[in-house]
């Protein structure tokens, strides 16, 4: 059988040609380095002994369209080249999409969720994200939060006596109120 010859086009749409076909290619390659250098299994190949049961799960407070290189690249890069933990990139990550929160009170009952707290304050005394959102990710506490635990708010403030109320920082009164 033979093979039929090559139509006789111009140079220049055999060079059109030629750009589309990369391109087509192009998408799906790209597509491919992007989901695997974005999902948990990449960082897998170098975190293997950690205990991926409990480090590797979803975040309860992200949304799954948050990834990895959300947090641990630097911004923008769309095919990170190298991954960091550093307090300092954290810190700039966090602020990247939560930009409100170091101005932001949670000090009266119609702006307290759980607990409340001064961002403000914390961010006036160079506190960091991470001194106290470092398991928001992972969370290898059980149950899973991933929000501060008490003992975390106990690295920096002394713990109130056990005769103290609950209410200093958790409002009795929020579960009744807040719908």
């Amino acid at each position: 059988m033979k093979i039929p010859p090559l139509p006789k086009w111009s140079k220049r749409t055999w060079a059109l040609i030629t750009v589309i076909i990369l391109i087509l290619a192009a998408i799906p390659t790209l597509g491919l380095v992007l989901f695997t250098t974005t999902h948990p299994f990449y960082c897998l190949s170098c975190h293997r002994n950690q205990n991926p049961t409990e480090r590797w799960l979803p975040s309860r407070a992200h949304p799954a369209s948050v990834t990895c290189t959300d947090c641990h690249a630097k911004p923008g890069e769309i095919f990170p080249s190298t991954y960091y933990a550093s307090d300092d990139l954290m810190n700039k990550n966090c602020l990247r999409c939560h930009q409100s929160i170091p101005r932001g009170e949670q000090t009266d009952l119609h702006s307290v969720r759980i607990v409340k707290i001064s961002h403000k304050l914390h961010a006036e005394k160079n506190a960091l994200c991470i001194d106290c959102h470092f398991n928001i990710e992972h969370d290898t506490y059980s149950p899973r939060t991933n929000r501060p635990r008490m003992e975390t708010c106990y690295h920096c403030h002394e713990a109130h006596p056990r005769n103290q109320a609950c209410d200093k920082c958790h409002p009795i009164n929020l579960v009744y109120t807040k719908k």
